[in-house]
């Protein structure tokens, strides 16, 4: 219990305890009276040895147990890391089966586990010596006023009845000041929530320091996009390329290729608006835009909210989610398609990417952006695939990164990303017969 409703309960239990203590305390300094002690007398005496006992009690409850935060920082972290291991494993089973790496992956998740049993055992240590000693500064606690009191009872100064509420108000005194000690665990846990959201937040800063001011959006006519003066950086400060200007004019289909890690991902991640590691503006094109990554975002719940992700799953009329199923080659699923299931581990790569295409017809932007979306295909069907986006979509201007010649008569400019090793990068045109 230590998100938001914890805190609201360890705030309203501290507002009661400092309610209590000011309700009991002037009762306890009038019970009580003075004390002499060494020639001094002291008014309120058993105020001040509460104060006293709870000082000692919060004192040696820290000591005991000021690990437990760190325990309960690294509980998250390697719980965290458990349920990682275990979602990777069940949701890449058929490639650990096909590498026969069961073996190695039971000594990963084991290893994972072991580090989470270890930390529970130092937990449980912990707690037990914190409950120890809490129990026995209660029961002390219970029978330290009678004792603190009784010498006045016994001179037959005072009657037992008001040694009996001497002592009630001083273990109510007592109790509210022995707050801490009562819930430290509770506020172990807490704190360690905290610096783990904390630390969070430092590396979300620290990833910050690094970035400049990203490339921004410009004001423009909108007819097409375009890149003025715009740098593109990796999170670390290399650049990809720098003081770059691109335009890529709407009707033109434009082919962009390049070695592997050169930066075409990130490129059109800048054309998206969603890079903010770099500088420089980009102006982007008016109408509707749709990114479409190698590997496509299914969202949970029925194939039909799938295909028609972004929009609603209603979005669209049973015909047109037929037609665009049919064109992409999935017309096999439609039986399934008000069926609710995790569709990402329900179809293949290349299943995923087509019902992507898929979306795209339905949506029919005016710009559409294909970062190597049809690479989970046979070259036959991307062939196939280009020209039916070609058919259906003739007013949307296609980007796109791809490899393979085959595709490159679909594109009527060509557009090269070159970097050397270690330096910055550069757009260049090239022939279109020069397309790989």
């Amino acid at each position: 219990m230590t998100g938001t409703q914890g805190i609201l309960l360890l705030g309203v239990d501290l507002l009661s305890n400092i309610v209590s203590l000011f309700s009991f305390i002037t009762i306890l300094w009038s019970l009580s009276g003075p004390f002499a002690l060494f020639g001094v007398s002291i008014p309120g005496y058993m105020v001040w040895i509460a104060l006293v006992y709870a000082i000692i009690g919060t004192w040696l409850t820290h000591l005991v147990g000021r690990k437990l935060v760190p325990l309960n920082f690294v509980k998250q972290r390697v719980e965290a890391d458990f349920r990682f291991a275990l979602v990777r494993a069940r949701e890449n089973t058929e490639g650990i089966a096909l590498y026969g790496g069961e073996e190695e992956e039971k000594r990963t998740l084991l290893a994972r586990f072991a580090a989470l049993a270890a930390n529970w055992r130092q937990l449980m240590t912990r707690y037990k010596y914190l409950i120890a000693l809490t129990a026995g500064y209660g029961q002390v606690a219970d029978v330290f006023p009678y004792v603190i009191a009784s010498p006045p009872y016994f001179a037959g100064l005072v009657q037992l009845g008001a040694l009996t509420q001497t002592a009630n108000a001083f273990g109510q005194v007592q109790g509210a000041m022995s707050w801490f000690v009562d819930t430290y665990s509770t506020l172990a846990a807490w704190r360690a929530t905290v610096e783990r959201l904390t630390t969070f937040y430092r590396a979300i800063e620290k990833a910050r320091e690094h970035a400049f001011d990203g490339v921004k959006p410009e004001a423009g006519t909108g007819h097409g996009y375009a890149l003025h003066g715009a740098t593109i950086a990796l999170p670390d400060g290399q650049k990809l390329l720098e003081d770059t200007d691109l335009a890529i004019a709407p009707g033109a289909p434009v082919l962009i290729t390049g070695r592997s890690g050169v930066g075409k991902s990130t490129l059109f991640r800048a054309l998206a608006g969603i890079w903010p590691f770099g500088g420089g503006g980009v102006q982007r094109a008016e109408g509707t835009s749709l990114f479409l990554p190698q590997r496509p975002y299914i969202p949970l719940g029925t194939l039909r909210h799938a295909v028609a992700y972004p929009a609603k799953a209603d979005a669209y009329r049973d015909a047109e989610v037929q037609a665009a199923m049919e064109d992409v080659g999935l017309a096999h699923l439609m039986p399934r398609i008000d069926q609710e299931e995790n569709w990402t581990m329900g179809l293949s790569g290349g299943e995923q990417q087509r019902l992507a295409l898929a979306r795209a017809l339905l949506l029919r932007p005016d710009w559409l952006f294909l970062d190597e979306a049809m690479a989970s295909l046979d070259p036959e069907a991307e062939v196939q695939l280009f020209e039916v986006l070609r058919q259906r979509l003739p007013n949307t201007t296609i980007v796109s990164i791809e490899h393979r010649p085959a595709v490159s008569g679909y594109h009527d400019r060509h557009l090269v990303m070159q970097r050397e090793p270690n330096g910055v990068g550069r757009v260049t045109e090239a022939m279109k017969a020069a397309a790989e």
